[in-house]
């Protein structure tokens, strides 16, 4: 078996970063919670700094793409990520906090029940279990149907029933964990996406390839998941709560090797493509593409709502069904295994032979109707082992989604506008996840979480027919240009011009070339791009 080189350093690159960083992404929430943040509070900056990654994200890979300088982004952004997620560890507490210890065990209580929960989770440690939630207030065990357990009082509303509470803006240690968590949501958002504008340009014609890069990601996630929960166990032990430093030494560690890896990937650039914002506009503004767009917001959304309250549920309905469930580690770290190792790697690797085979838009319906049916059948589950069977969907509706969603943005990305394109896509998936937490928070206390779902299923298979209709109607009264010869382009920018050659003999078309201002070009007939009129590429007849 041939190994193309060419392709380890990006390879190592998913590898390095998701084991670096993702576990400690994962615990962030709690770590800032720690510190003294109220469910409420966490929950606005959630909200809010995504916008500013937005930003940051859109602008970066238009940078990257006009100066060529997608290495230097993306060495910028993983400096970034690392600081804003390892620096958290030493953050101090508010002096709230400290304040109020003594009144909020019910906090303390659920942060390291959480915790617990949270590193234990691939680890299925039964007896951390004990640990985490021997000491939870009884009152925390939320039954199906009810308010999730962020709802349980907090340092901020005990601190005011008392009379000592004052604006969080006072504190220096809530400027630093919000700089903290600016620099995270920055450094993440453009790291994702450079990663894979940088994965595209080193594939150039193979973008079928790319699942199996980025399955690496996956891969790496999953054993440091395993390795850093066991790593915090041990170092815990015997001390009041856990302690994070392993991760974060670990983390250090494999981002710094992962600097190292960046600095020596190769990018390929094509010196005669330079971006145009033009181009990015017009093919921004056609219907297909526009359709693709809101499909990537709805599918952000719904898988958002599924990442942010899949766990709470799973722990409600286990709780429901048994108060003393004895097996709830063991349940959470196989639902992780199951969607992740088993689930994602699988489909990533075969993404892009299914694409090839089946086009972009069967496969991007066939994640709109797994999200749907997964959704929907998590209404049903009483018995909370049935989890476990479902999330076998997180491969379609998941790892096919982002495979189709970065893949066709590097397929109708103009040339030169890798990084643009990528950063539009990220930013529109992004804000279906900012979406996310506001509309299924509001959701979940509402209607409970297993109806919560339900709704989610619903729209999400209603939305499958009209994005079905909507997609016949433009292809068929819109586009009047399809790329011959790729059976993969069934979502293409709908043509306002009708191609000059197409019928046309070979002689007839020669004479019709030597007509275009196509220098530079020889040994091949060249044909201008229908697409951009200002474009020559080789055509040979």
């Amino acid at each position: 078996m041939k190994i193309n080189k060419e392709l380890l350093t990006i390879k190592g690159h998913y590898f390095l970063r998701y084991a670096g960083m993702a576990p400690l992404v994962m615990l962030l929430p709690v770590i800032v919670r720690s510190k003294g943040l109220s469910a409420q509070t966490v929950g606005l900056l959630w909200s809010v700094l995504p916008v500013v990654g937005l930003i940051t994200n859109s602008i970066s890979g238009t940078l990257a793409d006009y100066f060529k300088a997608h290495r230097i982004v993306l060495l910028s952004s993983v400096v970034c990520l690392t600081t804003g997620v390892t620096s958290m560890y030493w953050i101090p507490e508010l002096p709230l906090a400290a304040q109020a210890s003594g009144e909020t065990q019910s906090l303390d209580s659920l942060g390291n029940a959480t915790l617990g929960f949270t590193v234990s989770l691939i680890m299925g440690n039964s007896s951390s279990m004990g640990e985490g939630l021997a000491g939870a207030d009884p009152e925390m065990m939320v039954a199906e149907g009810q308010a999730p357990p962020l709802d349980l009082p907090n340092i901020e509303e005990v601190a005011a029933e008392s009379g000592r509470q004052e604006p969080l803006v006072r504190y220096p240690q809530f400027w630093l964990i919000f700089f903290a968590l600016m620099a995270e949501q920055i450094g993440i958002s453009v790291c994702v996406m450079m990663s894979d504008a940088v994965c595209f340009q080193i594939l150039g014609s193979e973008r079928h390839k790319y699942g199996q890069q980025r399955l690496w990601g996956t891969i790496g996630m999953g054993l440091m998941a395993v390795v850093s929960g066991a790593l915090i166990d041990v170092y815990s032990q015997g001390l009041p709560q856990k302690d994070y430093l392993p991760a974060v030494i670990c983390g250090l560690v494999l981002m710094v090797a992962d600097i190292l890896v960046v600095a020596r990937i190769r990018i390929p650039y094509a010196d005669d493509h330079k971006l145009v914002m033009g181009d990015v506009g017009s093919t921004l503004l056609q219907p297909l593409v526009l359709l693709f767009l809101v499909t990537v917001y709805v599918m952000g959304a719904s898988l958002g709502i599924v990442w942010v309250f899949k766990l709470m549920m799973v722990e409600d309905v286990a709780l429901a069904w048994n108060a003393e469930f004895p097996a709830l580690k063991l349940l959470q770290g196989l639902v992780l295994l199951i969607e992740t190792i088993i689930g994602e790697v699988p489909f990533f690797f075969l993404s892009g032979r299914i694409i090839q085979r089946l086009g972009y838009t069967p496969v991007l319906i066939t994640s709109l109707v797994s999200t749907g049916l997964r959704c929907c059948l998590y209404y049903t589950v009483t018995n909370p082992w049935w989890f476990l069977p479902i999330e076998l969907l997180n491969g379609p509706s998941y790892s096919l989604f982002h495979t189709v969603m970065a893949s066709y943005a590097s397929h109708i990305a103009p040339p030169g506008a890798q990084a643009t394109l990528q950063s539009v896509v990220r930013a529109t998936f992004s804000t279906g996840l900012s979406t996310a937490g506001f509309l299924g928070g509001i959701l979940y206390n509402t209607v409970g979480g297993s109806a919560a779902f339900l709704h989610v299923g619903t729209f999400d298979l209603a939305y499958v027919l009209v994005f079905g209709l909507l997609h016949v109607l433009i292809t068929r009264y819109c586009t009047q240009d399809k790329t011959a010869g790729e059976p993969s382009c069934l979502m293409v920018p709908c043509q306002d011009k009708v191609d000059p050659f197409a019928g046309k003999s070979v002689e007839v078309v020669k004479e019709l070339l030597l007509e275009q201002d196509c220098g530079g070009l020889t040994g091949a007939v060249a044909r201008p791009n229908v697409v951009t009129d200002d474009e020559c590429v080789k055509f040979m007849v």
